[in-house]
């Protein structure tokens, strides 16, 4: 007996109507048609890969249990696009490879990979881009960018924020998904240092005209760190133009700056209000929480690292992800190769790579080496004398010797609160009136901080 599919279809649009208002199930669920149901397998085509990929990340889930109830248990979904838009996207991409063609001279002449000029790195996407409340304003600008690029209210964007932050990723992770989309458009990634040699050569050349040609003609524009055009008057001219062309004919333009448009002295004003007409995210330094989660996403192949050293380093680094990234790459080499790691080990790593002042942790040391106790006794819950002592120690000279605050010197010796730190720091200053062997300590102590200290920061500066 032969299975009515289109029938049983209908039970399960049926079914959906109940889960969705109806202008969403006209949008989402009519489109899609029964093509064949075979071997358990329903095939149902879609009108082109964007709404497949919509439906898939929204409402997969849903179709995939009303399919299973009405046609069988063991049903899976096989998506289809009908062959003319196959080939239709097939002519577009030629289209882009044309358009590319027409500028084959100035390609010849500035990319020394003319079959791949896009410049993008395959590795930065939005999929192993950690989100927190740091960037996330930033990331789905970026999504909705690369999602449609040609119909947006978002052009330009433009994502500022310290080095380090993401920025870059998130260029790479638009330009990524794009092609992947719309493999037909002609999408550049570049930095603002070597669009504005390309602008240099292309002077000295007598080839300025080929150069607008060519970033004229782009579909998308990634243009990264912006900041490095302050003081070069020719360069920003011919941007100017350039991106009065692209933006009027709907391409889309995606920038990054260190600081906001309004804070980029050096830049001519109507290149700084072209940048603001459409939106400007911010993108700050990770919260706790994001830096472990940065941290975590490193760890490969099987290896183990003990959270509270992950939690150890995303509390001491404070700058940039990069840096992040680099000192937990390390810590994975060291892993690999000694099979275990302690925090002497990450803070000898975190001093060899981050360029934060690290001198809360090297008092610590500097203290526990004197009472001869570990790092480890100092950062933990020991009430023994001794070392009850040496974790107050380590607060008055950290509040002495660094500009963090109490809640931060907290934060770093053991997680204890700023009442904490006041009333060590008050007790060292008591102990120092009233009782000789503890001032003697303090001075020794104050000694080794000192020299200590200036050799570091002297290291730091060669």
């Amino acid at each position: 007996m032969s299975i009515d599919f289109n029938k049983l279809w209908e039970e399960c649009i049926y079914d959906i109507s109940k889960e969705m208002n109806e202008n969403t199930l006209k949008t989402w669920i009519s489109p899609i048609k029964v093509i064949a149901f075979n071997n358990n397998v329903l095939e149902l085509q879609v009108p082109n890969e964007f709404f497949y990929e919509w439906i898939s990340e929204r409402y997969s889930l849903l179709l995939d249990s009303v399919v299973k109830k009405y046609f069988d248990k063991k049903t899976t979904i096989k998506y289809t696009i009908p062959e003319n838009v196959k080939r239709e996207k097939e002519f577009k991409k030629n289209i882009g490879i044309e358009k590319i063609s027409q500028n084959i001279n100035f390609i010849k002449k500035n990319f020394i990979d003319t079959q791949n000029i896009s410049g993008l790195n395959a590795k930065y996407t939005f999929e192993n881009f950690i989100e927190g409340d740091c960037n996330q304003l930033a990331r789905s600008s970026a999504l909705s960018v690369a999602l449609q690029p040609q119909d947006n209210s978002f052009n330009p964007l433009m994502i500022y924020g310290g080095v380090g932050l993401g920025k870059t990723h998130l260029l790479h992770a638009i330009g990524n998904k794009v092609k992947e989309k719309y493999p037909e458009k002609v999408v550049i990634y570049i930095q603002t240092t070597v669009f504005v040699n390309q602008f240099i050569n292309s002077i000295r050349t007598n080839s300025v005209q080929e150069f607008s040609k060519f970033y004229s003609s782009v579909d998308i524009l990634l243009l990264d760190d912006v900041q490095f055009l302050i003081g070069k008057d020719k360069t920003q001219e011919i941007l100017f133009f350039i991106f009065n062309q692209l933006h009027q004919i709907g391409k889309q333009i995606v920038l990054t700056s260190d600081r906001p448009p309004i804070e980029l002295k050096g830049l001519q004003d109507r290149l700084k209000s072209r940048f603001t007409w459409g939106v400007t995210v911010n993108i700050t330094i990770p919260d706790l929480e994001t830096k472990m989660a940065i941290l975590k996403s490193k760890i490969t192949n099987g290896i183990k690292i003990n959270d509270n050293l992950i939690e150890y380093i995303a509390q001491r680094v404070n700058s940039n992800v990069r840096e992040l990234e680099g000192i937990m790459i390390t810590a994975i080499a060291k892993t690999s190769s000694e099979h275990s790691l302690d925090i002497k080990t990450i803070q000898g790593i975190i001093n060899n790579i981050s360029s934060n002042d690290v001198e809360v942790d090297r008092i610590s040391y500097f203290v526990a080496e004197y009472f001869k106790i570990s790092i480890d006794d100092i950062l933990g819950q020991s009430k023994q004398k001794d070392i009850a002592l040496a974790r107050k120690l380590a607060m008055y000279f950290s509040r002495k010797y660094t500009k963090c605050s109490l809640k931060t010197i907290g934060d770093l010796i053991g997680k204890r609160d700023h009442s904490t730190v006041i009333h060590a720091i008050n007790n060292i200053e008591t102990l120092v009136k009233t009782e000789k062997e503890i001032k003697h300590t303090v001075e020794n102590i104050n000694k080794e901080i000192l020299k200590n200290l200036r050799n570091f920061k002297q290291n730091k500066k060669r």
